[in-house]
């Protein structure tokens, strides 16, 4: 894999963790603190970033491909991503020591990352100019 990409990785995931700190920090002030909610954050903190592995390897190997391969490797890989988050919560929604909820801001924890780091760089960005 790139280096390139492997540091965008590395940033992605210290910023989903410090996510999952702020969330937890959030749940103890509001007394929500659970073993469930932190096993759930967690456990969807861990597969968000199985997932985005999973989603730079299928960059990687799609851009030496034909056109045609490569869409259609690409999209079995999401779909197969897709099933890996379907399983995921569906296991959290049946196991009594997870907490759906918590799994689910786990999962979305890349999405929120990618978010905040590209509003505070517009932001940086207009007060440069």
């Amino acid at each position: 894999m790139d280096n390139k990409l492997q540091e965008e990785i590395k940033k992605l995931s210290k910023g989903m963790i410090v996510y999952d700190l702020l969330i937890l920090l959030g749940l103890s002030i509001t007394f929500n603190l659970n073993k469930q909610m932190v096993l759930g954050l967690v456990f969807g903190t861990l597969i968000a970033i199985l997932n985005l592995k999973l989603l730079a390897i299928t960059i990687n190997k799609t851009v030496s491909m034909p056109s045609t391969k490569a869409q259609i490797y690409s999209s079995s890989q999401y779909l197969i991503r897709m099933v890996i988050m379907a399983v995921v919560l569906f296991v959290s929604a049946k196991a009594p020591h997870l907490n759906i909820v918590g799994t689910a801001m786990g999962l979305l924890s890349t999405k929120f990352v990618i978010l905040t780091q590209k509003l505070l760089i517009e932001k940086v960005k207009r007060k440069e100019a």
